[in-house]
């Protein structure tokens, strides 16, 4: 059925400056047009985090955003369900109705609130796993977007990487796992891993991501917890030397996490 302009009707959920896109085959996502979009990032993080802890019941995701990377997550983990703190209140209400789109209201619960107020969380039991992606720019290292949700994305406005793992020591269970994904400049595995030092953590892997063999890195995912272990170093690449084709590696990851082709 068309409207009279002869363009097929809005989906209710979506407001006029949205687009609605298809996430997974089987999630779809509500996102702004000239706002933070669904990216690589998410997916690398939502796999890595599956993979870490496959038994998981209770998620937390910190910076939740839109909720792609809760939903990705929850795709994976049919027994899981998820809290995602998010503080900018127009990406909380994508979350919101993300979940509504694709029936996870009753395991996805989207909370309005920046992380590193206490009272966000108080009463919640621990987590078996704990999902970000931190900003990772300190304010004043480069100029903020104007666009509200690629400034929150990029820069520190609400703390980053200390901040995100400083709550993470609050609320992960002694047997759970932390992942965080952050951009792939040197210096910011560095402040990863000091921040981990800091609150406890071990570091357990250090996967590399990269677009493709020769060239530097896009992503550092870390995975850590409580328990003493030998730290693992892998690389993971995109695309094969060419660039014309996905690795094999990134295929696999795609076919996991039910992406379109």
């Amino acid at each position: 059925m068309e409207n009279q302009s002869g363009a097929p009707p809005r989906h209710p959920l979506v407001h006029p400056d949205e687009t609605l896109d298809r996430l997974s085959r089987t999630l779809r996502i509500i996102q702004k047009k000239q706002g933070q979009r669904a990216a690589s990032d998410d997916v690398f993080l939502a796999w890595r985090a599956a993979q870490a802890v496959p038994d998981a019941c209770r998620a937390l995701d910190l910076g939740s955003g839109k909720g792609t990377v809760a939903m990705l997550l929850l795709q994976r983990l049919p027994r899981c369900r998820a809290v995602g703190v998010e503080a900018l209140e127009m990406s909380y209400d994508l979350a919101c109705r993300n979940a509504v789109l694709n029936a996870l209201e009753n395991r996805y619960a989207p909370r309005l609130g920046d992380l590193r107020d206490p009272s966000v969380l108080a009463g919640e039991p621990p987590f078996d796993l704990i999902t970000g992606a931190p900003p990772f720019k300190p304010l004043g290292s480069g100029t903020l977007p104007r666009n509200a949700q690629r400034a929150a994305g990029r820069f520190e406005l609400r703390g980053g990487v200390n901040e995100y793992v400083h709550t993470a020591a609050r609320h992960l269970s002694p047997s759970g796992k932390l992942v965080i994904l952050m951009d792939g400049l040197e210096e910011s595995r560095e402040r990863t891993e000091r921040a981990l030092e800091t609150e406890g953590f071990f570091l357990h892997s250090i996967l590399a991501v990269k677009p493709r063999p020769a060239r530097a890195s896009v992503y550092w995912i870390v995975e850590a917890g409580r328990s003493e272990a030998d730290t693992v170093e892998k690389r993971l690449n995109m695309r094969g030397e060419s660039g014309d084709a996905w690795s094999p590696d990134y295929e696999a990851i795609r076919r996991e996490m039910d992406l379109p082709s």
